[in-house]
């Protein structure tokens, strides 16, 4: 009886060694990359058919894992928006978040504050919203404002999904197995080499599960990222393929909007600069005085001359 449970024994390290070399090859769900494919190695051919039983119960990964129909998509979005009312169009993302059941993941706002309080403001949101409300939202999000720029992207992670699902059913089967054998497990020193190859085996599928629960967030909710930035007027360019009366009448109008721009942030620089600008018209009307008297003195040093 000690005989085959140290024969067992062996045969159970054996292949949670290559286990471990196959498992470490899998790719993080952060990655973008597909994971190596990595089979574990065969054992020795004296204990092929109890390997195979031990494993997976037939030695084969079911390959009907990775032909599910299904994509696993993880699909992402960006939104650069000008709007004229920065608030409003803050209020009316808050209500689209929550009207698509989504949540804010990240949300920054600049300006705005007690020193700047009539700075032009901006944030940076970082929302989640279920996938099957994609659609929805980004459509909703058109109407926060002027939307200048926006990307789209998907990224099918099926593949990466199966391997991992597969491999943690390995991983299961293995335990299941290593349970069985501790029962049986007659010495001491059976005893805690068992314990230490389950150790292992929970460790491979917590860090399995791990990676699952991960792309199962990425996949069952959709990122978005919006950029929102308040402005005194949208700004909408026209394209080279307008009319030429359209083109000469947008640039009439950024002639003018530039001329009054012009004006007024020239008024903003002498009222910071309000003290040297009087400073210097005293100097030059100074200047002024002085030189007309000069000019009277010697117009009148000619007379008497």
């Amino acid at each position: 009886m000690k005989k085959k449970t140290c024969l067992a024994l062996c045969l159970v390290l054996l292949l949670l060694a290559s286990a471990c070399g196959g498992g470490n090859a899998t790719a993080a769900p952060s990655g973008g990359g597909t994971p190596a494919s990595s089979a574990p190695a065969e054992p020795d051919s004296g204990f092929q058919d109890y390997a195979e039983e031990l494993v997976t119960g037939s030695g084969q990964i079911d390959s009907a894992v990775y032909q599910n129909p299904n994509a696993k998509l993880i699909r992402r979005a960006e939104l650069y928006i000008q709007t004229e009312q920065f608030d409003q169009s803050v209020e009316a993302l808050n209500k689209l978040v929550g009207d698509c059941g989504g949540y804010f993941e990240n949300a920054s706002l600049y300006g705005g504050g007690r020193r700047d309080a009539y700075a032009s403001r901006s944030g940076e949101y970082v929302v989640r919203v279920p996938s099957d409300k994609y659609s929805q939202f980004f459509s909703g999000a058109g109407n926060l404002g002027y939307v200048t720029n926006s990307t789209e992207s998907s990224e099918d992670v099926g593949e990466q999904y199966y391997d991992i699902e597969a491999r943690l059913k390995t991983q299961r089967t293995k335990q299941e197995r290593l349970l069985a054998l501790l029962e049986k497990a007659e010495t001491m020193e059976d005893i805690i080499a068992l314990e230490s190859a389950l150790s292992e085996v929970e460790y491979q599928i917590e860090s399995y599960s791990s990676d699952l629960n991960r792309y199962d967030g990425l996949i069952n909710f959709a990122t978005f990222r919006i950029y929102l930035s308040e402005v005194g007027q949208v700004t909408q360019e026209v394209g080279n393929t307008a009319s030429l009366g359209a083109q000469m009448l947008a640039g009439l109008q950024s002639s003018f909007r530039g001329l009054v721009q012009g004006g007024q942030d020239f008024l903003v620089w002498v009222s910071y600069n309000l003290f040297l600008f009087l400073f210097l018209a005293a100097g030059v009307a100074a200047a002024a005085v002085v030189g007309i008297r000069e000019h009277k003195r010697k117009k009148n040093d000619k007379k008497e001359g």
